[in-house]
């Protein structure tokens, strides 16, 4: 998945306490009846105190295959990063360096400074009754962001809010069927009163967010006619519904470089899950959501919102950071139901364990006593031995094994981040390196730091052509996901730099034994081949990164048939 708005949004959101959740009245719902009343989704919307509203899997969704479209929904806002701002169209999205020419004239508004992009006049005109109430303002969004200490997309999603809110007021309020299904099946985009009935909490912004929340509102509305001047406590339900519900956009092109987020108030209600059972990519402002693997009628489905190869309390402690809730999904209790849950969740253990330390020489892995009623991050919680039954405390192996490793980590993951050029790979490389070695005296070696190891020193490596080393570093790190995770995007990614790597062993050895040559010729073909049938189900057929795909399949499937 791309990176998280939490990030982007901590400093000025700051902590969400949490306290429960607004429960929208069924009756009132109007994402469950517009569900409802059309047959084309495959899914209903459910409510529990539980879980709130969620999506369940009707009977026509059961024996679909993987890749099946579950919905496509267009942005309510979407918003650039501020690194991207200058590089997409701010309406459609389209890169401007990867478009042909023919079809990107750019066009700057002038009556923000330059601040908005538009790839032509048509998108421009498109915009213009919400761009307008807040062109401005625009002006003054980097100004605001450094005056308030907070990011300068939270500026631009205020604005945007603030232009939506005030074209349904120009418009006396949306039509009753706004929030309906367009022309194209099953091509959904939301209106205000969908977006109001998003997930807010009730819990109160810590005193310093509220502060800051409100003089950034204070700064805004000053700047604003009157007629559509929103209170100031809108802002903080706005601040909570993005901080709640946000995606994360990536470059249509670039299935991994983030282009911005945008709030989706039907997508929203796919709730999280470690062992998720469908998918979401974006095209342009678009999120389109498809089935991972096989449902059972009823199943609540359910997407990922954070790492999935994270050991147990890193995933939740980072899902009670950004979405404030504290997370029990079959794979965090070891609850699988069906034998594919249960080849994947067989595989946590080793994810998350430490080796045990309270009887010597005990081959056996520590582990969580009570994972249904644990607590997050209690230091007092037990842990048992798998071998010798002996326990200890979640503290004792916090201080004793975790915190110096992940310490290390995040040291070299700091260098790693300034980049590979100017001969830091080397130094790089070695403080990998140097944290492998002393996490495998500690850790089982599927453990969720050590498969961190992996990547970078993959980079390092290639940056430093060593090739036999990137090799068999990036043949663990598939076979290490391959065991853990299920068959979407991230995996698909492993398997094409193993691939990459079997290609550079086979050029940049000479001597190589033909049979050997073989053999490296035919693993590339056949990860390019998973990597592609992954690509196809995520994706889609006609991604550009599945057409990427297949095209570095199609090239290595000619190789391997001249060997």
């Amino acid at each position: 998945m791309s990176l998280s708005l939490i990030h982007l949004l901590r400093a000025a959101l700051g902590q969400v306490l949490q306290s429960g959740a607004q429960r929208t009245n069924t009756l009132a719902d109007v994402l469950t009846s517009r569900v409802a009343a059309s047959p084309e989704f495959l899914f209903q919307i459910n409510h529990t105190a539980a879980l709130g509203r969620h999506a369940i899997a009707t009977h026509a969704l059961v024996g679909k295959p993987p890749g099946t479209i579950l919905l496509r929904e267009t942005s309510y806002i979407w918003i650039p990063t501020d690194l991207c701002s200058e590089f997409v169209c701010h309406s459609c999205a389209l890169d401007f360096a990867a478009a042909h020419p023919s079809l990107s004239r750019r066009v700057d508004c002038e009556g923000c400074n330059g601040q908005t992009h538009y790839c032509s006049a048509k998108c421009r005109d498109e915009q213009a009754l919400l761009h307008q109430p807040i062109c401005a303002i625009l002006r003054d969004a980097p100004l605001l962001a450094a005056r308030h200490h907070c990011p300068p997309d939270l500026v631009r999603a205020f604005l945007a809010l603030v232009a939506k809110r005030a074209a349904s007021l120009q418009q006396n309020m949306e039509p009753p069927d706004r929030e309906a299904l367009h022309s194209a099946p099953l091509t959904f985009e939301a209106g205000p009163e969908a977006f109001s009935q998003m997930l807010v909490h009730t819990g109160a912004l810590n005193s310093e967010s509220r502060r800051s929340l409100r003089a950034l509102a204070s700064s805004i509305c000053d700047r604003l006619p009157e007629e559509i001047r929103p209170p100031l406590d809108l802002f903080l339900r706005w601040a909570s519904q993005i901080n709640s519900n946000s995606h994360g956009l990536n470059h249509t092109n670039a299935a991994n470089e983030s282009m911005g987020f945008g709030l989706f108030p039907l997508c929203s209600i796919f709730n999280h899950s470690c062992l998720p059972n469908c998918t979401y990519t974006n095209e342009g402002p678009q999120l389109v959501f498809r089935l991972l693997r096989s449902v059972r009628e009823g199943e609540e489905l359910c997407v990922n919102y954070t790492e999935l190869y994270a050991t147990r309390d890193e995933r939740r402690a980072e899902l009670h950071a950004t979405k404030s809730f504290e997370c029990r999904c079959r794979r965090c209790t070891l609850s699988p139901a069906s034998e594919e849950e249960a080849r994947l969740i067989s595989a946590e253990p080793l994810v998350s364990a430490v080796l045990c330390d309270q009887t010597k020489g005990c081959p056996g892995l520590l582990h969580p006593c009570d994972v249904l009623t644990d607590r997050l991050a209690d230091r007092s919680a037990k842990w048992a031995c798998s071998v010798c039954n002996a326990r200890c405390t979640y503290g004792h192996l916090i201080d004793n094994h975790l915190k110096p490793l992940q310490d290390r980590l995040q040291e070299a993951m700091l260098l790693y981040s300034r980049g590979l050029m100017g001969g830091a790979a080397t130094p790089i490389r070695a403080a990998f390196e140097s944290l492998l070695q002393s996490a495998l005296t500690r850790l089982p070696a599927s453990h969720a730091l050590v498969f961190n190891c992996y990547l970078p020193l993959i980079n390092c490596c290639s940056v430093l052509k060593d090739y036999p080393a990137k090799e068999t570093y990036a043949r663990t790190l598939v076979e290490m996901a391959t065991a853990t995770l299920p068959d979407y995007p991230p995996l698909a990614n492993y398997l094409e730099a193993f691939a990459q790597s079997l290609n550079e062993r086979i050029k940049t050895t000479p001597n190589m034994p033909r049979e050997t040559r073989s053999k490296y010729a035919t693993e590339a073909s056949e990860a390019l081949q998973r990597s592609l049938s992954i690509c196809q189900v995520c994706y889609g057929l006609n991604h550009p990164k599945t057409l990427q795909t297949r095209d570095k399949l199609r090239r290595a499937e000619v190789v391997a048939k001249s060997r």
